[in-house]
């Protein structure tokens, strides 16, 4: 069973690839912090709440298991492109140009590790439900 076909589970795993690619570029910012003329990017936010009411049951689409199988049209889920956007509040620039500031970037570090932990958090407490509904709990 593909537990991203369940909203919950495909919810919380977009979320957390989200916060993945954050803490990339977030690590770029800072790799970056001597960098003339470096300015310092952010993801865009996505709305999880409208991506999981977008996600419905009706939605789940046939699961292809052979070669022979006929693949159902928007099979191919593709790569996740979160884009990248500039930040708008910046604090100070330096003489060189750069306006990355090294606190700042690591709160948004610190941040999105705590977002990340919540949601491991809350996908181990569904998946914790479901063995329990299907009997197999502590």
């Amino acid at each position: 069973m593909d537990l991203n076909k369940i909203p919950v589970f495909a919810a919380i795993t977009k979320r957390m690839h989200w916060l993945n690619q954050r803490q990339k570029v977030l690590a770029d910012n800072i790799a970056n912090s001597d960098t003339p003329g470096y300015a310092p990017k952010d993801l865009k936010e996505i709305n999880f709440k409208q991506e999981l009411s977008r996600t419905n049951a009706s939605a789940i689409k046939m699961e292809v298991s052979s070669v022979n199988h006929i693949v159902p049209s928007g099979m191919d889920r593709g790569e996740l492109n979160f884009g990248k956007k500039n930040q708008k509040d910046v604090y100070e620039t330096s003489p060189d140009g750069n306006s990355v500031v090294l606190e700042q970037q690591l709160m948004k570090v610190t941040e999105t590790k705590m977002d990340y932990e919540l949601m491991t958090n809350l996908y181990r407490k569904h998946m914790g439900m479901l063995r329990t509904a299907l009997g197999r709990g502590k």
